[in-house]
């Protein structure tokens, strides 16, 4: 079984996996080390960690060049966080996904908040570049309709949920639940694997598995939790004038 396949039945196991989400080569190592089975980028600590805001503001060739660091010391699966894709050229969005594969990248989330219509463009043109190279990418279409408090909140993720599965989408990535009944209506209306990152209102993964989500990941939480450790640190440190902190 390679990394792809691997990965695509993570997603249709009985119960969801935890999906650590790094960001350089050194956490990936970590993630591997802890038993985790998969990983995935984040791409708001990857962007954090070098200096640039979240959004699309990291250049995209700095981005890979973290993402090859990251696959050259693991080798479980890795999926890439790709935002919006890092453009709106349908050729030059091909170009990105033929160099995550060249990798050896086996996923992608890839995230609606331009819209419904820009989304099912990229994801049928990613989809047939696809199909015409012959190779394998498991694309998780994340929307962002609670996010974003866009009206029917659940009506509306329900009907892209369909068009992004008829579209070539692979899983359902759904940001800004709070709840458990919300999720619980979301995995029962579609046929798509989904996925929710935890939060502090489900901080425990049996009642994520009990509303029948497929996969947990952390986003920039694990990032944010280590960096907050390190300040604690540098504090004692600077202001204790001690460093026992370090040992």
């Amino acid at each position: 079984m390679n990394n792809y396949e691997l990965f695509h039945q993570l997603h249709h196991q009985a119960g969801p996996f935890i999906l650590a989400n790094v960001w350089n080569a050194k956490s990936a190592q970590v993630a591997q080390a802890g038993g985790f089975q998969a990983i995935a980028t984040s791409s708001g600590a990857i962007a954090d960690s070098l200096g640039y805001p979240d959004g699309e503001k990291i250049p995209f060739d700095e981005m890979l060049y973290i993402i090859k660091r990251i696959k050259a010391v693991t080798n479980i699966p890795l999926s890439v966080d790709m935002e919006r894709g890092y453009t709106d050229d349908l050729d030059e969005l091909n170009d990105h996904i033929r160099q995550l594969l060249d990798i050896g990248v086996v996923g992608i989330n890839i995230e609606d908040a331009q819209g419904e219509d820009t989304h099912l463009a990229k994801l049928r043109s990613i989809k047939s570049y696809l199909q015409k190279t012959n190779r394998q990418l498991f694309i998780n279409a994340r929307t962002d309709v609670f996010l974003q408090k866009l009206e029917s909140p659940l009506e509306t993720t329900l009907k892209r949920a369909a068009l992004y599965h008829q579209a070539g989408a692979d899983g359902l990535f759904v940001t800004g639940l709070q709840d458990a009944d919300t999720i619980t209506s979301i995995t029962a209306g579609t046929t798509l694997p989904v996925n929710v990152v935890a939060t502090p209102r489900l901080a425990s993964y049996q009642p994520l598995a009990d509303c029948g989500v497929k996969r947990i990941s952390m986003a920039a939480f694990l990032y944010r939790a280590t960096y907050k450790q390190l300040e604690v640190i540098a504090g004692d440190i600077s202001n204790g004038q001690r460093f026992l902190s370090l040992y």
